[in-house]
């Protein structure tokens, strides 16, 4: 259909998620921040391979985006932060406000999914936090890219479990749902063991770079 709230809503979303990168490539491009050449490169090769999110239903989709627009608005807002650049960091403050208000559309839309089908919602929840990847894994040299930026303390384990998960599945009051039927407890369960690897891990990984001399972003700076 070429009208209502779902096509406009995706129409906006849409173009503000162009302009960022309109104003990233700009910003790159005046300051030679990085190669040009490269970027442009890099640029096309992704747009030619595109992205396909593989979400089976709705409520899935709904549950990533969830995540994703939250991820998103926490590496840009961190970026802006370790770059030691006040045009740099102004930019990145406001992209991540609008980062934030995508995830709150898509955060609300499953809160009130929860209230109409708790259990289906608790399943494809699960099922996309433990199988969450961001849009970037199908770039070229990715993980090299997520491994430094992970260093930098721009988005590691402990960001992803604290200040991503976390927050969302606290909102949606997860582990406080009642009346579940029998595969939303496993899946429930599923998940808590999840989060308790995903801190075994990020404990792991600030051990070994606590040893190291790699530049990190300050926590709460």
């Amino acid at each position: 259909a070429g009208d209502g709230a779902w096509i406009n809503w995706v129409g906006r979303w849409t173009a503000e998620e162009g302009r960022h990168a309109i104003v990233l490539r700009d910003y790159l491009t005046v300051t030679r921040n990085i190669d040009p050449v490269m970027l442009e490169r890099g640029r096309m090769t992704q747009l030619q391979q595109g992205y396909d999110h593989d979400a089976p239903d709705t409520l899935r989709g709904l549950a990533y985006v969830a995540f994703q627009e939250l991820a998103t608005r926490i590496a840009h807002r961190n970026t802006g932060r370790y770059s030691d650049d006040p045009v740099a960091d102004k930019i990145m403050i406001r992209i991540a406000a609008d980062e934030n208000l995508h995830m709150v559309f898509y955060r609300d839309i499953l809160a009130a999914a929860i209230v109409l089908q708790p259990s289906a919602a608790v399943c494809a929840i699960v099922d996309e936090v433990l199988a969450f990847q961001m849009p970037g894994a199908g770039i070229p040299g990715f993980m090299r890219k997520a491994a430094q930026m992970a260093k930098a303390g721009i988005y590691d384990i402990r960001v992803h479990r604290d200040e991503v998960l976390m927050p969302i599945l606290r909102h949606w009051k997860i582990f406080e749902l009642t009346n579940l039927d029998e595969a939303a407890e496993a899946a429930r369960t599923r998940l808590a063991e999840h989060l308790a690897k995903l801190e075994d891990a990020a404990k792991r990984f600030e051990e070994r770079m606590a040893t190291s001399n790699v530049p990190r972003l300050s926590v709460g700076s």
